[in-house]
């Protein structure tokens, strides 16, 4: 696969670049879903302090959060928040940077993007889960921005060309098959189907899916007032976004959004990225703080 080194959001790191990344805190929220609302409650800073904190992904269990961290030497790390003692270790400690930590299909491991030593390379790796080194999941496959597990042996991964492409790869053959073009960079999956933004400007993104079972996609079904999105599956499945202060819940079955919580009065000022544990129950954002 060809590499493109393209500037794409935060994820390609230089030491200039790092210097310009954004002051961000990861949040932890309660969530309490009925069949007709979702209420939000306790909103709690996790992470408080000068500095990127980003990319929030919950264990399995519920137990524990997985971040991307960048501290006073500059690179890239992976940090827990255990929601038990609320205290916080460092997973990983490498002089690559490592980004997105997502947890694979297997149980055993979790898969990252690194910045390799030369600074362009951005490949896929796999730490394990219960400590030790490192080792490559796909050797021919660089330039990765974003990914998101399908199956044991699929993967979406979101590229660094211009505009960002998505993509669907067999983790054993590397091959690979370009499904959209001009995405966002939020991708996640449920029950083998992959949800993505598609993107029409800056100011129009519409869910998108793909089903891997038939190959087939549904286009621009449901449009949101932002690319970051998770989905609670409740009651129906609810589509989270933001817009700046505020959380909202999209109804895609009732065709309505209804604020959840503005967290100004919190001093937030710009949520991103969202993230929800697999009991439904907990819920990470990423805020700028005013």
């Amino acid at each position: 696969m060809k590499k493109q080194i393209i500037l794409f959001g935060l994820l390609f790191i230089t030491s200039t670049i790092v210097a310009q990344l954004p002051d961000t805190d990861i949040w932890l929220l309660d969530i309490k879903a009925t069949k007709d609302s979702v209420v939000l409650k306790n909103p709690v800073n996790i992470t408080r302090r000068k500095g990127y904190d980003n990319q929030p992904s919950f264990s399995p269990d519920g137990k524990y959060i997985l971040y991307t961290s960048v501290r006073e030497d500059k690179q890239a790390d992976i940090y827990k928040y255990d929601l038990t003692t609320k205290t916080i270790s460092q997973f990983t400690k490498t002089p690559t940077s490592e980004y997105s930590p997502t947890f694979m299909p297997d149980g055993k491991n979790i898969s990252v993007v690194m910045v390799e030593a030369d600074t362009t390379t951005q490949r896929l790796w796999k730490f394990p889960i219960k400590g030790g080194s490192p080792s490559l999941i796909m050797k021919d496959v660089d330039s990765i921005g974003y990914h998101c597990w399908i199956t044991k042996d699929s993967l979406a991964l979101v590229m660094i060309t211009k505009p960002p492409a998505l993509e669907v790869v067999n983790v054993n053959t590397q091959k690979y098959k370009v499904i959209a073009s001009n995405v966002g960079r939020c991708i996640t999956s449920v029950s083998e189907t992959l949800f993505y933004v598609q993107k029409q400007d800056s100011t129009k993104n519409y869910l998108s899916n793909y089903m891997k079972s038939i190959k087939e996609r549904e286009n621009n079904y449901y449009k949101l007032p932002n690319e970051d999105f998770a989905i609670l599956l409740s009651f129906q499945p609810i589509y989270i976004t933001a817009v700046k202060s505020k959380i909202m819940a999209s109804f895609p079955f009732k065709n309505t959004d209804k604020l959840m919580m503005d967290l100004s009065n919190n001093g937030i000022k710009n949520i991103t990225r969202i993230a929800i544990s697999s009991d439904g129950t907990k819920m990470a954002i990423v805020a700028e703080s005013k």
